[in-house]
């Protein structure tokens, strides 16, 4: 394993009435975000290709660790999105950010996409935003989904998988990140999160219990 790919984290599990909300703290761990209880039911892998494809990349640049820590700042990057504008994460401080990272083959991001769509139209008015990020696929694509489901919560691409590979160890879809509205990491859900789910955490949020 590319010596690069250990990093400080670790995830605490917090035990939710309809699910269990991953958090992240500080501890020696692989890159492949370890989790307490595996999700693989609800989660579909990247392919072996995309995997090898971006490890080569990796391995010709020279990649800084990046350390995933509750509590403190999310990191941040910047993609572009279907509108054809960059959007960064630190746009959206002072909102609850959820970063959803999926892409338009996996099954379970399929049937989370209305869920969210739901979740994002009752609470982008107030404090909250979601932020679809598409790893490794064409605009065209990705847009042709979009406009389909008729989603309207920004849609972000991260075609050279790079931010979700090496900023947030994404190796399984659909795969969530809550940030608060400073800007810094609360915790991880990997797996398709259902409605409940995501209201649930968004409440527990907003009242400081998470």
């Amino acid at each position: 394993m590319n010596k690069k790919s250990i990093i400080a984290i670790s995830v605490l599990a917090v035990m939710l009435i309809v699910g269990i909300f991953y958090a992240i703290q500080d501890q020696q761990q692989v890159a492949e975000k370890p989790i307490i209880e595996e999700n693989d039911e609800n989660s579909e892998q990247l392919p072996d290709e995309a995997i090898d494809e971006q490890e080569e990349n990796n391995e010709e640049e020279d990649i800084e660790d990046v350390v995933l820590e509750r509590g403190k700042p999310a990191p941040d990057f910047t993609l572009q999105t279907l509108s054809g504008e960059k959007a960064s994460l630190s746009d959206y401080k002072g909102k609850i950010v959820l970063i959803n990272f999926w892409a338009t083959w996996c099954t379970y991001c399929d049937e989370e996409m209305p869920d969210l769509e739901k979740l994002y139209n009752e609470n982008k008015d107030d404090d909250f935003v979601v932020l679809a990020v598409d790893v490794g696929e064409e605009e065209s694509l990705v847009r042709d989904y979009i406009e389909e489901g008729g989603y309207t919560f920004p849609v972000l691409l991260d075609s050279d998988m790079k931010v979700s590979r090496n900023n947030y160890y994404v190796s399984a879809f659909p795969t969530s990140y809550f940030i608060d509205k400073e800007g810094n990491l609360i915790g991880a859900v990997p797996g398709m999160m259902t409605y409940p789910q995501m209201t649930q955490i968004l409440e527990q949020i907003r009242n400081g219990e998470l």
